[in-house]
């Protein structure tokens, strides 16, 4: 298993972060797939970078439409992350906090709870236990697939805030639903945006008295949603797809991992056809955020009428760098329609 490395570097300051984005092929093979998220693990380490992001349900694999449902439940159960407890916690252990050390990596899994299975977001860092509710984003959105085998999250985002910047996540279908990019744009002021995907390519359109037609219209939307969220929200879209087919459905997956400036320019962009490794060095999250918004700031423009979607208890998870998960107080921001705390 060998990860072609694309290596590119967004500023000469060196106090940003280095991001590494796996554009994977997750099999349904659980002990490869862990096998490959720990080769990249160990590329990140090599090459120094501080935040690594993987695809949707990188440790099983996507769902499929088997005749028999426990089929595919058996599957996922054997993959649930409360299982792989040992292995979570000696990744996290190899973490650190050293501004060239690798210190969050964010992925995605399946999770039992009371109700049944989740497809949840995990974060891995030094300071925080990752198997804390608090710290678990789990999918909103469900495609009619995955309502037969895993349970819709609450209406609760997850928002960290960091020494790079401040981070909310979406996994996959999520990306569709713009009310809740714009939440985190507008409500939390969130620098990036994290997506985590299994999003397929095939799909035909086709208008014939045009002469205008795509095979791959779902990976076209791909490419488009992800501009489009960072240029209306003015923040960075960093996202991680799968690429490669499907083991039993035999679904295409698009792959196109990438970064997406608060311009809505792609600035990296993965293979739609091979496993990749994208690195870019120097990534000023918090202060390009802050540049794009010079010339016009959609938040003071929008904040007037702005109406809010019903929030099941989102809160910002502070994380200073220094072990301190904190416990601020949150100050009213006129107008932004949430308790959330201003910028130093």
């Amino acid at each position: 298993m060998e990860f072609r490395v694309v290596e590119r570097t967004f500023s000469e300051d060196e106090s940003n972060p280095t991001v590494l984005l796996a554009n994977m092929d997750t099999t349904i093979n659980i002990k490869r797939n862990m096998q490959k998220m720990e080769q990249v693990i160990q590329i990140a380490h090599d090459r120094e970078a501080n935040i690594v992001i993987f695809p949707e349900l990188c440790v099983t694999g996507y769902v499929w439409d088997a005749r028999d449902d426990e089929e595919v439940f058996t599957h996922l159960r054997s993959g649930d992350n409360n299982l792989l407890k040992s292995w979570v916690m000696q990744i996290r252990d190899s973490l650190s906090q050293s501004d060239n050390g690798l210190e969050y990596i964010f992925y995605n899994n399946v999770r039992s709870g009371e109700e049944g299975l989740y497809n949840s977001t995990f974060v891995l860092s030094p300071e925080i236990d990752p198997f804390d509710p608090a710290f678990i984003y789990d999918k909103i959105f469900l495609p009619p697939i995955e309502y037969r085998f895993f349970q819709r999250g609450p209406d609760r985002q997850l928002v960290l805030d960091t020494k790079w910047g401040r981070f909310g996540f979406l996994i996959c279908y999520d990306l569709t639903f713009v009310e809740l990019a714009r939440k985190y744009a507008l409500q939390h002021e969130a620098d990036a945006i994290i997506t985590m995907a299994q999003w397929n390519s095939e799909g035909l359109r086709e208008y014939a008295h045009m002469n205008v037609r795509t095979d791959h219209y779902y990976g076209f939307l791909w490419d488009l949603m992800n501009s489009s969220k960072a240029a209306y929200n003015q923040l960075w879209s960093l996202a991680a797809n799968s690429v490669g087919h499907h083991a039993i459905s035999n679904e295409y997956f698009w792959g196109g991992s990438g970064v997406w400036a608060p311009s809505g320019l792609n600035i990296l962009q993965a293979s739609n056809i091979h496993e990749e490794v994208l690195i870019i060095r120097n990534l000023d999250i918090s202060g390009q955020t802050e540049r794009e918004k010079d010339e016009y700031n959609y938040r003071l423009d929008f904040q007037q009428i702005y109406s809010d979607v019903e929030d099941q208890g989102t809160e910002i998870r502070y994380l200073d760098g220094n072990g301190d998960l904190g416990n601020r107080k949150y100050t009213r921001v006129p107008g932004a329609g949430d308790d959330t705390q201003p910028r130093p």
